[in-house]
């Protein structure tokens, strides 16, 4: 009797693995070889194929909410670079200013004293 138990677990123990095995994009390494082998690059294709699968397992509403608030924050990102940008130029407007002011009217109001 005990063995129809022990074999009913052990069926569904290599179901879950052949689910985890699916899921997963790449057969696991050893930690040695994970180190050396990925680079940055094949860090980010590596998180963009399991974002990608993460994506494709939501149903059609979850995929719109992921969606609407990934725009969300694309834009508020390329909003923050363009305001970033307009203050390096600002800034480098007013030292332009304050250089052209130094070197035009300071000299002139010292060669006037003399």
């Amino acid at each position: 009797m005990n063995s129809q138990p022990e074999d009913e677990l052990q069926r569904r123990l290599q179901k879950l693995e052949a689910k985890m095995n699916s899921f997963s994009p790449n057969p696991p390494q050893p930690e040695t070889q994970k180190q050396t082998n990925q680079t940055g690059f094949a860090k980010l294709n590596w998180h963009l194929e399991r974002f990608q699968i993460w994506f494709q397992s939501l149903s059609g509403m979850k995929k719109l909410a992921v969606t609407g608030v990934g725009i969300l924050v694309g834009i508020l990102v390329l909003q923050t670079v363009f305001k970033l940008v307009a203050s390096v130029i600002s800034l480098a407007l007013l030292a332009l200013l304050v250089y052209l002011g130094y070197k035009f009217l300071l000299p002139n109001s010292f060669q006037r004293k003399q």
